[in-house]
């Protein structure tokens, strides 16, 4: 046996209820309906050998699958089952040991598939299953009693001995409906009179349901009335009584128990002469109902006081003490002489909910001790029907019910000692007067469910039957009816009671979901609400109440992005704040809408537009907006997500645009760095005067960022910005700069570029990233400068470094080629030479730094070593070019960081000057800013020995690493 059988028949619950759907929609023969019947049949058979020879036995109650009698949990696989037999009117089934797969098949088989109602379910499986032992399907019956049962008297009688003569055994009977049942009509059979003798015409018995009347006479008799009831759980049972005749003789001497007694049930035969015949039940269809109505105009009316009520209740304490401890409390006898002195209608009242209880489940193990069923039903029953006469609004009965509940406390605390083990284990307990809320509206019709649901009363349903009856309303497309039922409880929020107002802010929390799933109409109206009732509220409790429903329905519409309903919230604060100021200081943070700006601007760039409503919600928190966006576009890496950024900063308003320049004119170098890619796209003009003033008060550090930050503005605003900074830059920035330049495409530039190309007095390094900017741009006017490099001459050797000259030729066969090939030939190069040459900008891409040289992976790594640093270390480089390289080093450095680095081979030494660019687990990468042009020569002709030809490099092969947040620091 498995240490926990259960689990193998929630298994095969699941499963076979996943089989059911799969038939529904792919029918038996398809292979995946195949496929779930065999995983389904092993379950069940492991689940069978497991229970041994008892089989297993599935019964259904309300929602709930039962394991044998024991509820097997709440999921929506037990739901859906439970639900499925509820409605086909089957109590259980129960698989025996014998089982076949091939009458499991005829059993799966006869389950209604497409639109077939529910309610042939059982007539379907009776006859599929005809004549088969090894599953049985238990039908829930009503039946009614008739003269059949006369001998009841006997039975009542003979156990009335029997529990005098046994009185340990009285807390057995405690536990199951039908035995109290028995003690309680033996309790009216020991008030009979003592049998006499000689014979005659007995009575009849009036044949229908519920308790028989008795009727008594010599020849020929008829039969009292009998008692409506029967089930309280399903009143249709019990809805109608009748009155029979019959002849029959008895034949009795001496004294003894009376077989045919003039009256065995004197107080019910009464009870129901003045009862007459039962009318069709009322609109609530219940049986406590049929006990407050008769079929005639003028017949008497049978009602229950709530005082009667409570000392039924009373006494089923005193019950629960007996059971809990059987040297106290009462005995058998006395049980009995209680329920004798108790009024006639609150026995009726009391045998109906036992008949209820006994007919709901008979063999079913209770979930909870019977007692506290049956006081929870007569509380109920009386709770439903003195609505439904009228006696009692709505709105009274929570507060009728916690009357009830002072009662019914002690025998819950006597009899249960679950919600003890939970409290002492930290978890919430829900009020028991909620509890038996709950239970009466879930005997509620729906009809009158939304009546009340659409009336100034729906603060008094409890919220979970609110959300119960409104998703089956979703499940059927009644959308239109869902918002009104919606808006209706949310307007509860500003009634005058505080009850009201209480009741609907807790609901409000818990049905936040509901009102964000429909079209946002309800969300909105209930935050304006909820908001409005906020700034008048003046207790202090109910502050606390309703300002945190306020804040759960905000949460709810910014995790349901509806940008409407956050705009209603931040507007109802400011209307908050002016009523009570400083209170929105404790709200704003609670309903964390400036910390989901991050997610509305990844989404936004993950979808590549701006969502309707969004600059709304962002302009109310333009600081905060524009820090985070700021800070996101300096990680950007994509021409798009830049642009984007900057359409939500214009979308601010010119007061975010001018703040940006004030960031720019007053902040420290840092901070107003980051502005400048923005401010470059908005208003270029601005860091055309400010930034060439500022830009000499900055270091070298912030100039690099500069740089890389302008290379975000469109090509021809990038280069007249660059330009009118050139010279202000750190030299060690310039050559980025120019590089940057060059690939905008932009001739405005050639000028400036022609001066520095044919400069003797500058750096090499730069005047090499001048010439190289000249190819890219094909600047034809470079051609006599170009050509004056690459053929000068100082007697026997060239004039200028042939690194110079190579980029000469290179940026010479992109201006003019066939002029290029004479001169270069003449000029002492091979085609070897030319082979790592600059690479031309992609037109269109979405890339914003693009390579400036192929890639080239080396056949072994190099390794380079820093020589500037406190603390130096080596970097393992296995991929370098003329530009940089990437590599693994001991140390982690901060992007920014310049660093020296010395690359020896043999006994020469090439040194040169990087930046640190990213920097990943175990990589590192970097961009050489300055070298000598001869040392830069030997790296070219290393990098031809280890790298070969270069990689071809494409730009779209990078892809689009969206939807990460920044982290801001």
């Amino acid at each position: 046996m498995s240490a926990d059988p259960r689990a193998s028949a929630r298994q095969f619950v699941r499963s076979l209820n996943i089989l059911l759907k799969f038939a529904r929609l792919y029918e038996f023969g398809h292979v995946r309906t195949a496929a779930q019947f065999e995983t389904t049949w092993k379950e069940l058979r492991s689940a069978l050998d497991e229970s041994g020879e008892s089989g297993l036995l599935l019964g259904a109650s309300g929602m709930q699958i039962l394991l044998d009698g024991v509820p097997l949990g709440a999921a929506g696989a037990e739901r859906s089952f439970a639900q499925l037999l509820s409605s086909s009117g089957i109590a259980s089934i129960h698989f025996a040991p014998s089982l076949s797969q091939q009458h499991f098949a005829r059993f799966v088989r006869a389950f209604p598939s497409g639109n077939a109602k529910p309610a042939s379910l059982a007539e379907q499986l009776k006859a599929a299953l005809a004549g088969e032992t090894g599953i049985r399907v238990n039908e829930i019956r009503y039946i009614a009693e008739d003269s059949s049962i006369a001998g009841a008297k006997i039975a009542a009688n003979l156990t009335a001995k029997v529990l005098g003569a046994q009185g340990d055994k009285f807390k057995d009977f405690l536990d199951d409906p039908n035995r109290l049942l028995q003690m309680i009509l033996a309790a009216e059979g020991s008030r009979g009179g003592s049998g006499g003798s000689g014979g005659g015409s007995g009575p009849g018995f009036g044949a229908g349901t519920g308790v028989p009347g008795g009727g008594g006479g010599s020849g020929t008799g008829s039969g009292g009335g009998g008692l409506p009831g029967g089930n309280l759980w399903d009143p249709s049972a019990g809805a109608a009584s009748s009155s029979g005749g019959g002849q029959g003789s008895s034949h009795s001497s001496g004294a003894g128990v009376a077989e045919n007694p003039a009256s065995a049930f004197p107080t019910l035969v009464s009870a129901a002469t003045s009862l007459g015949q039962p009318a069709t039940p009322g609109k609530w269809l219940t049986a406590s109902a049929m006990l407050h109505s008769t079929g005639e105009a003028n017949a008497p009316q049978f009602a229950v006081a709530e005082e009667e009520v409570r000392s039924m209740l009373t006494l089923f304490a005193q019950l629960g003490r007996s059971r809990k401890d059987g040297t106290s409390g009462m005995d058998a006898n006395t049980f009995q002489s209680r329920l004798s002195a108790m009024p006639v209608r609150s026995q009726v009242t009391l045998q109906q909910a036992l008949a209820g209880l006994a007919a709901q489940a008979p063999n079913e193990k209770p979930d909870r001790p019977m007692l506290l069923k049956l006081a929870e039903h007569v509380a109920i029953r009386f709770a439903l029907d003195s609505y439904e006469k009228g006696e009692l609004r709505v709105n009274a009965v929570k507060q009728l019910l916690d009357r009830m509940n002072t009662e019914i406390e002690g025998l819950r605390k006597i009899l249960t000692s679950q919600e003890e083990q939970m409290a002492n284990a930290g978890l919430q307990v829900q009020s028991y007067t909620e509890l038996l809320d709950q239970e009466f509206w879930e005997q509620v019709p729906d009809e009158n469910k939304k009546e009340v649901m659409i009336s100034d009363e729906a603060w008094c349903v409890p919220p979970r039957k609110v959300r119960t009856f409104l998703e089956d309303m979703l499940r059927r497309g009644e959308l239109k009816t869902v918002n009104e039922i919606l808006m209706k409880y949310a307007s509860c929020i500003g009634l005058e009671s505080d009850d009201a107002r209480r009741t609907t802010a807790i609901g409000l929390g818990e049905l936040a979901e509901l009102y964000g799933s429909g079209d946002g109409s309800a969300l909105i109206e209930s935050i304006r609400r909820v908001g409005n009732q906020l700034a008048a509220e003046r207790d202090p409790e109910l502050q606390t109440l309703v300002s945190a429903a306020f804040v759960r329905l905000s949460q709810e519409a910014a995790s349901k992005r509806c940008y409407p309903a956050m705009q209603q919230a931040l507007a109802s604060l400011d209307s908050v704040e002016a009523q009570r100021p400083g209170s929105s200081q404790s709200l704003m943070p609670r309903i964390g809408a400036e910390d989901r700006i991050p997610e509305f601007v990844e989404e936004s760039l993950r979808s590549g537009e701006i969502a309707d409503g969004l600059l709304d919600i962002l302009s109310l928190m333009p600081k905060a907006t524009l820090q985070y966006i700021t800070h996101r576009f300096g990680h950007s890496g994509f021409r798009e997500d830049c642009e984007l950024l900057a359409d939500i900063v214009k979308g601010l308003g010119s007061e975010a645009i001018h703040h940006l320049a004030e960031i720019l004119q007053t902040s420290a170098a840092t901070e107003a760095s980051e502005v400048l890619g923005l401010l470059g796209q908005l208003e270029p003009e601005t860091v055309a005067r400010i930034l060439p003033v500022r830009l000499a008060q900055w270091p070298r550090s912030v100039h690099d960022r500069c740089v890389r930050q302008l290379s975000s503005v469109p090509p021809h605003i990038r280069a007249q910005l660059l330009l009118a900074i050139l010279d202000s830059l750190d030299v060690l920035i310039r050559p980025l700069a120019l590089d940057e330049i060059s690939m905008t495409g932009s001739p405005d530039s050639i000028p400036k570029l022609l001066d520095l190309a044919s400069s003797d007095g500058i750096s090499g390094y730069v005047r090499l990233k001048a010439i190289e900017a000249l190819g890219r741009l094909r600047a034809s006017a470079a051609n006599p400068v170009l050509q004056t490099v690459l053929e000068a001459r100082q007697v026997w050797r060239w004039q200028y470094p042939s690194e110079l000259r190579v980029a000469a030729a290179q940026a010479l066969l992109r201006i003019d080629p066939m002029v290029a090939m004479g001169k270069i030939t003449g000029a002492g190069f091979d085609k070897r030479d030319l082979v790592l040459e600059p690479i031309d900008p992609e037109t269109g891409s979405s890339v914003l730094r693009q390579r400036r040289y192929a890639r080239l992976k080396l056949s072994r790594n190099l390794i380079l070593t820093t020589t500037n640093l406190r603390e130096n270390f080596r970097l393992n480089v296995p991929e370098l070019n003329l530009g940089g390289g990437i590599g693994a080093g001991e140390r982690h450095l901060a992007p920014g960081t310049l660093i020296t680095l010395k690359l020896t081979q043999g006994v020469r030494t090439i040194k040169a000057q990087a930046i640190v660019r990213g920097a990943r687990p175990q990589a590192m990468a970097f961009e050489f800013v300055d070298m000598d042009l001869e040392d830069r020569a030997r790296l070219r002709k290393i990098l031809l020995d280890l790298g070969g030809l270069p990689q071809a490099s494409n730009v779209s092969s990078r892809t689009r690493r969206r939807g990460r947040i920044a982290i801001m620091k």
